[in-house]
């Protein structure tokens, strides 16, 4: 018989970590710092304009969290951040990030009030344009993968129906 253990409430406890520490790492450039190849600390720091000793708390972070990969004291994108975070042609989510960080984030943090309240949190028709231009990119890069679905398939299905 196995013990029972808090591990899986403070696991959940601490999800918010790893995405904030996520958010920073894609705020401050570090996976497009990385885009070109490895770097050292000092050279990410140069690249960022990120105190090398702040730089490698992120870049520790984003080892652990298996999103960047150390050899030796260079630092390199993993497949996933070299995808999709670096910057590179394809389907960006660093505004998906941004969105998370700068609104969605907001809004849970509300979310004990709301419901004490028994009110919503909606946001819309409230954002500043800085909030709205954020939200937009951020909605348009997670939908976008949708998006060319669904018009490939009503391509192909056009094609098969046309006379």
């Amino acid at each position: 018989m196995s013990a029972i253990t808090p591990e899986p409430i403070l696991n959940i406890a601490i999800g918010f970590m790893g995405a904030k520490q996520l958010f920073a790492a894609s705020e401050i450039g570090l996976f497009e710092a990385l885009a070109d190849g490895p770097a050292s600390l000092e050279e990410l720091a140069g690249k960022t304009a990120v105190p090398a000793r702040t730089v490698g708390i992120v870049a520790a972070a984003m080892v652990s969290l298996g999103l960047i990969e150390q050899e030796g004291s260079r630092y390199l994108n993993g497949e996933a951040a070299a995808t999709f975070l670096a910057g590179k042609p394809g389907h960006d989510l660093r505004p998906v990030l941004r969105f998370f960080n700068s609104i969605s984030y907001v809004v849970w943090e509300r979310l004990a009030d709301a419901v004490r309240s028994g009110e919503g949190q909606a946001q819309f028709g409230k954002f500043d344009c800085e909030q709205q231009q954020i939200f937009s990119a951020g909605v348009e890069a997670l939908t976008a993968p949708v998006a060319a679905s669904l018009a490939v398939d009503i391509s192909c299905t056009y094609k098969y129906l046309r006379f």
